[in-house]
């Protein structure tokens, strides 16, 4: 049974060779670049996706029900390794002026990585808590790569404490889930629960233990602090990574717990998911319009986006899962694309760490300056755009459901947070330039992968509101194969 389940774990056994080959060969090879262990690291990943691009398409229970590859599985694994791709090849010119030289950095990376797979194929606890503590463990160490520098380590610090006491209260659940079941198979909990005729207090007291645990991986209130210190303490490089690709994962594992084995109550913990989507869509809006750091901004925007993607789940269904899908993956390539214009201006030579050091960059890199306002005004959800319409499918269901009162809750607040994004192009396109900050950037050589990228994310964004029919049938397969037993 382990070797035939082994064989559909070939990507995340790949990988993990491939990290540990990786890391000897940089130990071997002392004199070998961060920036060529990242390009290594890349064409690992590319590998990876050649693997499971050709997978099978039949769910699979693994390991005795801990893991599952079915459609939704593979369908996260290719997005996640995708965008972590991009985010490779898009920052890896700016480790240097990160001060980022440990070869050990894209095998974190890669570890990390092998965590998130595990993390969206997990059917069972124990798989469950593996796979997110390899993610994490990664993500605490490549948070505090710049050693010498007091902010990374203070937000390396408090990244760790917080993740430590998310991690102890998903662990308090998960006990109280197997005291009840005597199993750590979700399938278990579902007909624990559809056994019961009345309601079953310490199961919902684990729920809500377990809820928040993986609530804290998504930044959603209340358990969102440490996100602004952590995205302005690191470097963008490594920013770029924990505000894009750990939000896959983390929905994903979301999306496989309230749809899976804790279904069953949705009834109970619907309000709970309705009231942090509130309070985190409202904190998003109204506490981004006061912040004057870039990161910081995009931090709490955040934590706003990560209220109006639960409202999919909330709604509940095979649309509504279809739709939070839909509308994680375009704000994350939209994030991505943004990190990667400010990666650009870094390497020109100048740090964007405040708001105004952005002042009037069109008068000097038109380009970078024309996709930071197409990417922002999709942030924003202005129409036509793919943001548009990812906010549209959220809301559309939340109205189907019968959940008015948060769609109109949901329409408002993006109305606030569209501000901050505004003024943000106001910023880029409008306020006159200090001269001063930009002399001597004229001698920049362009990395043409960076370039290449923004070019990329642009033209995808373009294309899913020109014709979605292209991309909407993908997340709808992903979203069946959920609900294909139930």
């Amino acid at each position: 049974m382990i070797a035939s389940s082994l064989m559909y774990l070939l990507p995340e056994l790949f990988l993990t060779l491939g990290s540990m080959g990786l890391l000897l060969y940089s130990v071997l090879r002392r004199q070998l670049s961060v920036i060529n262990t990242v390009n290594i690291a890349a064409i690992l990943l590319l590998f990876t996706i050649g693997i499971l691009l050709p997978s099978s398409t039949h769910t699979v229970s693994l390991f005795s029900g801990q893991l599952s590859n079915d459609i939704f599985s593979q369908y996260l694994k290719i997005a996640i390794l995708v965008c972590s791709v991009l985010v490779l090849m898009s920052t890896r010119s700016t480790l240097y002026s990160d001060h980022i030289y440990q070869s050990e950095y894209p095998v974190l990376i890669i570890l990390s990585l092998i965590g998130m797979m595990i993390m969206v194929s997990s059917t069972g606890y124990l798989s469950l808590f593996m796979g997110l503590e390899l993610q994490s463990l990664s993500l605490y160490i490549i948070t505090a790569l710049k050693r010498d520098d007091g902010r990374s380590s203070e937000a390396a610090i408090k990244y760790f404490a917080l993740g430590a006491l998310s991690t102890g209260m998903l662990l308090y659940g998960i006990s109280f889930v197997y005291g009840l079941t005597g199993s750590l198979i979700y399938a278990d909990t579902m007909q624990f629960l559809a056994s019961q005729h009345s309601s079953n207090l310490p199961m919902y007291v684990a729920f809500a233990f377990i809820l928040a645990g993986v609530i804290f991986k998504i930044s959603a209130v209340p358990f969102h602090m440490w996100t602004p210190d952590v995205y302005e303490g690191t470097p963008t490089s490594i920013t770029t990574f924990l505000a894009t690709v750990p939000k896959i994962a983390a929905f994903g594992m979301i999306i496989r717990l309230l749809v899976g084995p804790f279904a069953g109550i949705a009834m109970n913990w619907t309000m709970i998911v309705m009231v942090i989507s509130i309070l985190s869509m409202s904190l998003g809006a109204f506490a981004a319009l006061n912040q004057k750091s870039i990161k910081r901004l995009i931090a709490y925007s955040a934590v706003g986006n990560a209220g109006y993607a639960l409202i999919g789940l909330i709604a509940g269904g095979q649309s509504g899962a279809q739709a939070t899908l839909i509308y994680v993956l375009l704000y994350v390539v939209a994030t991505l694309g943004f990190f990667t214009c400010l990666a650009n201006l870094y390497r020109r030579g100048f740090p964007c760490e405040n708001i105004n050091d952005l002042a009037g960059i069109n008068r000097i890199y038109p380009g970078t300056a024309f996709f930071m306002t197409f990417l922002l005004f999709s942030m924003a959800g202005i129409p036509p755009l793919a943001g548009f319409l990812g906010k549209l499918y959220i809301f559309n269901e939340a109205i189907k459901s019968g959940h008015h009162v948060l769609a109109i809750i949901g329409v408002l607040t993006s109305v606030i947070s569209a501000a901050y994004y505004l003024w943000l192009i106001k910023v880029i396109m409008m306020d006159p330039i200090d001269t001063h900050k930009w002399q001597g950037t004229e001698g920049y050589k362009r990395d043409a992968a960076a370039t290449l990228i923004i070019l990329v994310i642009a033209a995808a964004l373009t294309l899913f509101f020109i014709k979605p029919s292209l991309f909407i049938p993908l997340a709808s397969e992903a979203a069946a194969s959920l609900f294909a037993g139930q």
